[in-house]
């Protein structure tokens, strides 16, 4: 079943790389924290590869391809990295295991992507705003990953010593405005192939920021929710 657009995938994060600098918070924390994670390991990696919107600095190789038909060579590396990248992938557990085929024995990966709570306060803003004004609501955020299904799929993708955490993230902007602009500079604008083509009204987000306003806001500030689960887990032939 395929619930993301691959060619939305690519078109708006080419279109964020023009000003990706100016709202690449996120990534480069997450980036920064698989870093140090990967410090804590002793072992020596020599081939690396990171699966990423944006070229990784810890890796040798990087990829952004995003098409179900990409297929990594087996036993190819010793190390995986993949850094806010796999909540747009329409078959998970495929990549998941693709990954570990692709690890040579006693082979690391470490993966981070947006959790199932990231963006909630927005999501159920445009979902009460949307009833409000037209009885019924459009596919408007993606759904993700809740942290408790992540360690089955780790073990169902045959990961030895599968280990998930999570962490949340909040972040305050002073209108539903600013928090848009953040998104789009990050390329994670709505990619569901359900998604409203159209564009939405004025209206649509004056009543949801209005709702936002009133259920979450704090001394004129909007927060903004982003959880990230981490997944670490070894090929052990």
């Amino acid at each position: 079943m395929n619930l993301f657009d691959s060619k939305a995938y690519h078109l708006h994060h080419q279109r964020a790389k023009k000003t990706f600098h100016a709202h690449n918070f996120l990534y480069a924390h997450v980036e920064e924290e698989l870093t140090m994670r990967l410090q804590d390991f002793r072992k020596k990696f020599q081939t690396s590869l990171g699966l990423s919107a944006y070229p990784l600095n810890i890796t040798q190789e990087n990829s952004s391809l995003f098409e179900e038909s990409f297929v990594l060579s087996e036993n190819s590396f010793d190390l995986i990295i993949s850094c806010l990248q796999a909540h747009w992938i329409n078959n998970l557990p495929g990549l998941l295991k693709g990954i570990h085929s692709a690890l040579k024995n006693e082979g690391l990966f470490l993966g981070a992507l947006f959790g199932g709570n990231t963006l909630i306060e927005i999501r159920e803003s445009l979902l009460q705003a949307e009833l409000e004004l037209k009885g019924g609501a459009a596919a408007r955020i993606a759904p993700m990953l809740h942290p408790a299904d992540a360690p089955g799929l780790l073990s169902q993708s045959s990961f030895f010593m599968p280990v998930v955490d999570r962490e949340t993230i909040i972040v305050t902007y002073p209108s539903l405005t600013h928090l848009m602009k953040d998104l789009r500079g990050m390329g994670e604008s709505n990619k569901l192939l359900e998604r409203s083509k159209g564009m939405a009204s004025r209206r649509l987000f004056e009543k949801a920021e209005e709702l936002y306003v009133k259920k979450y806001g704090t001394n004129g500030l909007l927060p903004a929710t982003f959880e990230i689960i981490y997944l670490t887990g070894w090929r052990k032939d």
